[in-house]
């Protein structure tokens, strides 16, 4: 007397773009359509917006100090520059 075999799984397909699909659900489902269910309606402010208001202040900081680090590094030049002058002056009127 044979046992009779359980039956096979089925066979899947073992792709990279099937394993990547596979906890991706298929069909994109329709929206629910009750009207805005985010949460400035239910906390009394716009969470996206304060975070905007937050970015946008860290980016004028940050451009501030890169003004400022510019103005600092042009006036160190300058100072150079200038010292470089009076020592070569100083140079030229030491041959005379």
């Amino acid at each position: 007397m044979i046992p009779e075999l359980p039956e096979l799984p089925e066979v899947r397909e073992h792709s990279i773009r099937a394993v990547r699909m596979q906890n991706q659900i298929p069909v994109q489902l329709p929206a629910i359509g009750i009207g805005d269910l985010g949460t400035p309606g239910l906390v009394g402010y716009n969470i996206r917006a304060i975070e905007a208001a937050r970015y946008a202040e860290a980016i004028r900081i940050a451009f501030e100090i890169t003004r400022r680090q510019n103005m600092i590094a042009a006036a160190r030049a300058r100072e150079i520059d200038r010292q470089a002058q009076v020592a070569a002056q100083r140079r030229r009127e030491w041959w005379r």
